[in-house]
């Protein structure tokens, strides 16, 4: 988000309203809506939470719009916290993988299981996961 606000925070008027308009038409929608792409696997919690919060913060106020998607397009790992955190609780229907190992790729192709649900503690709840991209 942080290139994002930058460009559009120097639009003109009118073409403020234009992207709104597409919004509102969802014909441009938003994935993940974090300030950065955090790591999973090395990053503190904390960062992960201010970051997203900061994302999700600067598209309500400017946008009116929360994400219904995550997107982890690199993470080298998955940890808790997306799951418990960053998924359903920040209100994601869905959680889309970029890149996982590639043993781990061909395992879960061979049981026809490159999409499910993540249940999460605390709250016990599911989000929607699938993998995208190539994968390696």
């Amino acid at each position: 988000m942080k290139f994002f606000s930058k460009w559009y925070l120097a639009l003109p008027p009118v073409l403020k309203s234009s992207l709104k308009e597409l919004i509102k038409k969802e014909q441009f929608s938003f994935a993940n809506g974090g300030w950065c792409m955090h790591d999973e696997a090395a990053t503190h919690y904390m960062g992960m939470i201010d970051q997203t919060t900061l994302g999700h913060q600067f598209l309500l106020k400017e946008l009116g719009v929360v994400p219904k998607v995550g997107w982890q397009i690199d993470p080298f790992g998955h940890s808790a916290t997306q799951g418990g955190l960053l998924t359903s609780s920040v209100g994601f229907d869905a959680l889309y993988f970029g890149r996982i190992h590639y043993v781990d790729l061909q395992n879960r192709q061979a049981a026809a299981e490159c999409e499910g649900l993540w249940t999460s503690a605390p709250d016990n709840s599911s989000v929607f996961w699938g993998l995208t991209g190539s994968y390696s």
